[in-house]
């Protein structure tokens, strides 16, 4: 069995057998089998957790806990002897003075909860060799659309999402945990008894879209909230646009609605895709069209900043094009990844493409959404247009 880290992320309220419900699904429908066990809950929740799970009351272990009769129940049928959960395993939401919310009754409440969850996710999917397994079967309703949609802006093509669906007669049930393999009488709430061996437990698994986003530094400094990962998110996906401000040398473009101040390099890069856009010619190296490229490059860079090293760089037969345009690539992809909050790896049609074999760089935004109206009379001035 591979021992590459596995987990299963739930989120929980007043009733942690979802945990355990959850837990069954995935070894015996799926043969998903976690090597740890993540939650996230509340003050409250986390007292149930200790004491159905792991059989912890006041600090002290009084019993083997749901959990480990789970994995004497089915460890050896199904290859596992242990599945990591402790305490520091149980992620309480804090309010904004870091103090343990005992439940979620307020909009403010929820709030936090949704930071607490899009951090955690966030978190977690750091590690691209760790499998993730998402249940939002447990908690407050809001806290499984928070999960669900952390998923999509942060997990991989490994991770899954799932809601546990358990027997009617056996849902409301305190005592049942999942079926057991052998015949194990609990009671029910009128009194009466019956065999959790019969239970049926079965694993919703949901489609979600992986946005692709990627774990961006401000979630990893857990600087952004989950209103600006929202914000942040439907900038990407919306139709995007350039709007190039006046003046040139102030360097302001308006990336949908954001105003980002570009690099010199990234500005003349950008500057330089957009004219070769609306001319017909490509930006790019080893081309017919690389002394252009030079010449609206260093014409534009020239109006940003005076810099004797790049004309250097740029003139003669063997010139530095490649690495230059490649760190001006790199300019534009910084800022956008800093402000649109993505992740490595993330991708954006605001950051110009680069073809290998053609050498030639490409801005895939439509021209009907790019306006130089406000620098087109220094683009004039500059023979540029």
């Amino acid at each position: 069995m591979s021992q590459k880290r596995k987990i299963l992320l739930s989120v929980t309220g007043m009733s942690p057998a979802v945990v355990t419900e959850t837990l069954y699904a995935l070894v015996t429908e799926k043969g998903f089998i976690p090597t740890e066990i993540q939650v996230i809950t509340t003050e409250q929740g986390k007292n149930k957790l200790l004491e159905a799970l792991l059989g912890i009351e006041g600090g002290r272990k009084e019993r083997k806990g749901a959990l480990q009769e789970f994995i004497e129940d089915y460890g050896e049928k199904y290859g596992f002897s242990s599945i990591h959960f402790d305490e520091s395993c149980i992620h309480i939401i804090t309010d904004e003075c870091g103090q343990n919310l005992p439940d979620i009754r307020t909009p403010e409440e929820n709030e936090h909860a949704a930071n607490s969850i899009v951090q955690l996710v966030g978190n977690l999917c750091q590690d691209e060799e760790m499998q993730l397994h998402v249940s939002i079967a447990g908690g407050r309703k809001t806290m499984g659309f928070f999960m669900g949609y952390a998923l999509s802006l942060y997990g991989r093509e490994q991770d899954s999402l799932s809601h546990v669906l358990v027997d009617s007669q056996y849902e409301s049930l305190a005592s049942f945990y999942y079926p057991k393999p052998y015949p194990h009488l609990i009671n029910k709430n009128d009194g009466t008894q019956i065999d959790a061996k019969d239970g049926k437990v079965m694993l919703a698994e949901i489609p979600w879209v992986r946005l692709g986003l990627g774990v961006p530094e401000d979630l990893k400094q857990q600087t952004i909230s989950y209103s600006d990962s929202v914000k942040n998110a439907q900038a990407l996906l919306d139709m995007p646009s350039l709007t190039f401000l006046s003046p040139m040398e102030e360097r302001g473009v308006m990336f949908g609605t954001k105003l980002l101040k570009l690099a010199p390099r990234g500005y003349a890069l950008l500057l330089s895709l957009v004219l070769a856009k609306k001319q017909g010619w490509n930006v790019g190296t080893g081309n017919r069209e690389e002394a252009r490229t030079i010449a609206t490059y260093l014409n534009i860079y020239s109006q940003m900043k005076n810099d004797v090293e790049m004309e250097n760089r740029l003139k003669g037969e063997n010139n530095d094009l490649k690495n230059v345009l490649s760190e001006s690539r790199t300019d534009i992809n910084k800022k956008v990844m800093a402000n649109f909050s993505l992740g490595k790896g993330a991708r954006s049609d605001y950051i110009p493409s680069s073809n290998r074999k053609t050498g030639n760089y490409e801005l895939n935004i439509n021209l009907d959404n790019i306006d130089i109206s406000e620098i087109e009379s220094e683009l004039i001035h500059f023979n540029l247009l």
